[in-house]
């Protein structure tokens, strides 16, 4: 697959993500007013940069991550950018699922 069509991938998984994290993070300040949702942050010992206890902040950071990614000079620079934003997605992927199940 070329670059142009791995980053397309990447830009539909954020809006995704993006999407889902609008909406798990009303859901978080309604259980928050509520008194539930105590905890510091979503990822602990993650790929992710800082901690929030919000889903948007790290949705920001991997729109920072697809703008390195699509600056990459070099294949190597592309590949391991690639390999992080990746990652991540996964992992936001996977937390928003399981938030889902948890709220339902």
């Amino acid at each position: 697959m070329d670059k142009t069509k791995l980053i397309e991938q990447i830009q539909i998984n954020l809006k995704d993500i993006y999407h889902k994290a609008i909406d798990a993070d009303a859901l978080l300040k309604q259980q928050q007013q509520e008194g539930n949702a105590k905890f510091s942050a979503l990822f602990k010992d993650s790929l992710f940069k800082q901690q929030h206890r919000e889903f948007l902040p790290y949705v920001e950071e991997l729109a920072s991550d697809l703008v390195l990614l699509q600056e990459s000079q070099d294949d190597e620079h592309f590949i391991t950018q690639l390999k992080i934003i990746v990652a991540k997605l996964e992992q936001m992927h996977k937390l928003l699922a399981d938030f889902k199940a948890l709220i339902r």
